[in-house]
């Protein structure tokens, strides 16, 4: 992952990467679940979990950011 992990804000957004409802699809298609039952546990755990865990990832990364004026926002994090 291209995020930079020495940061606090590198590090919640490789959290948000890991938790990324794709992410998972694609770890359970390695675990050997069948694309059919990934898709169905993978659209659920975007539904239920995921958009709140976004929501909240990237309110404590704004924060942060805010807080601490010698952090960058960098481009790539400004588009999401």
């Amino acid at each position: 992952m291209a995020f930079r992990q020495e940061t606090l804000g590198g590090r919640f957004l490789a959290i948000q990467h890991r938790l990324n409802p794709l992410h998972v699809y694609c770890r359970l298609l390695d675990r050997g679940l069948g694309r059919r039952i990934s898709t169905s546990i993978g659209k659920s755990y975007e539904a239920l979990v995921f958009i709140w865990l976004s929501w909240i990832i990237r309110t404590v990364t704004c924060v942060l950011f805010a807080m601490n004026r010698d952090y960058r926002i960098r481009r790539e994090f400004k588009r999401r």
